[in-house]
């Protein structure tokens, strides 16, 4: 991985671990990215009979099957910033939900976008590497640590370190905001997308210097 693919994907994980910080504290104990807990959460909660919290769970993971499904889609005709503006739609729209009082009904919209949040880099409809899948993450971080010993590349287990530490320090500040400030915190990743999606579609637009360069005559 390439330093500026590092920076944008450890950003992408920040902003992961902000929304599923916010929501673990908005919804009760529930994810929006992480959908190994929301499975194991909703197999707990059936066991001890609690149908409505199973039931949500498991609402959680359809939406971001389905958002995924929707932001690989978008991905292979529109790439990056096709599905920036998707996520930054699908934020907007739960920053809005939550600004009205409904944060249930925001959970599986936010659950969507970090599904579509994993196809950001995908090509082919296929990505690299998961922006949310944090145990993957480590794993490839502990194998890293034994080639680097074994005489392999030294710096390989500092990327998945790197995406780690993001998506725990975006975490922490999106936990952190929803206590303080309550739904009206999750404008900030809803902007901050907005703003990447911008962006993206602004560097699509700009001539290349190739491209506005004025031709020089041979005579």
């Amino acid at each position: 991985m390439d330093p500026k693919h590092l920076v944008s994907s450890a950003a992408l994980a920040l902003l992961a671990g902000f929304v599923d910080g916010f929501a673990f504290v908005m919804l009760g104990g529930f994810f929006v990215s992480f959908m190994s807990g929301n499975t194991t959460q909703a197999s707990a909660e059936l066991t001890g009979g609690a149908w409505g919290a199973a039931a949500y769970a498991g609402l959680l993971v359809a939406a971001f099957v389905v958002g995924g499904v929707t932001g690989t889609a978008v991905s292979i005709r529109a790439r990056s910033r096709g599905v920036m503006t998707l996520v930054a739609a699908m934020l907007l729209a739960a920053a809005a939900l939550a600004g009205l009082g409904v944060v249930l009904a925001a959970g599986p919209v936010l659950a969507a976008a970090m599904g579509a949040t994993n196809a950001v880099h995908s090509r082919d409809g296929a990505a690299p590497f998961g922006i949310t899948y944090m145990t993957g993450q480590l794993m490839k971080l502990a194998e890293n640590i034994v080639a680097a010993f074994r005489g392999g590349d030294r710096r390989a287990w500092m990327r998945h370190l790197a995406l780690w530490l993001a998506i725990a320090i975006g975490a922490v500040g999106g936990a952190a905001a929803a206590r303080l400030v309550g739904p009206v915190a999750l404008w900030l990743p809803a902007a901050a997308a907005g703003a990447t999606a911008i962006t993206l579609f602004l560097r699509r637009r700009r001539p290349s210097s190739a491209a506005v360069a004025p031709h020089r005559s041979d005579a």
